[in-house]
């Protein structure tokens, strides 16, 4: 007998259910004994591709038929290379057109950047010379405003952080995970 975990309107939450007759979709919550139909979802593959600094891998996701994706949202990505987690940046349509949202269905491409493992841009500063800096990290790395950072055997305190929504963290003790920063501006501070 097959059982599934469908919402049940009398419990109010999601509960086991069997399936009683099949070809009608008929379903009876174990909990309650209600009686409801049940569509299961079919889940599609979606082609994606996502970036990690400056290069981009082919893969794809795993949504469900009608699901509505959307730019921010997170998905894991299956590559050549393994699996890797990204953040929707743009949904290109069957139509060529981009969008921030659509339905799976209407989709060509899903544009995506790693979010597991990302760069992190920084420009250190030590009196008037400034020295670009990447920095791989986990995306979850959180970077704060006053934090001591040991580089090449000196000290650099972050001092500001740009963010890729665009705002600046400038206030002592603010924090951003890696994968919301553009850059990070930091002073020298010594060995």
């Amino acid at each position: 007998m097959k059982r599934e975990y469908i919402y049940c309107d009398t419990c109010g939450e999601e509960t086991l259910h069997e399936l009683i007759r099949e070809e009608k979709n008929l379903y009876r919550c174990t909990e309650c004994g209600t009686f409801t139909t049940h569509l299961p979802r079919r889940e599609v593959g979606v082609r994606a591709i996502i970036s990690s600094g400056p290069e981009s891998v082919k893969g794809s996701i795993r949504a469900y038929e009608g699901e509505k994706l959307e730019k921010g949202d997170e998905y894991i990505v299956e590559t050549e290379r393994g699996h890797k987690i990204g953040e929707i940046t743009s949904l290109e349509l069957k139509n060529g057109k981009r969008a921030e949202s659509a339905a799976v269905g209407e989709i060509e491409t899903v544009w995506l950047r790693d979010v597991g493992e990302v760069e992190v841009r920084m420009s250190l500063h030590k009196r008037s010379v400034t020295t670009p800096y990447k920095m791989v990290v986990d995306g979850e790395t959180e970077f704060e405003v006053g934090e001591v950072l040991h580089v090449d055997g000196k000290r650099f305190r972050i001092h500001r952080i740009k963010l890729i929504s665009g705002g600046v963290l400038r206030g002592e003790g603010k924090r951003a995970r890696a994968r919301e920063i553009r850059r990070i501006y930091a002073k020298y501070e010594g060995r």
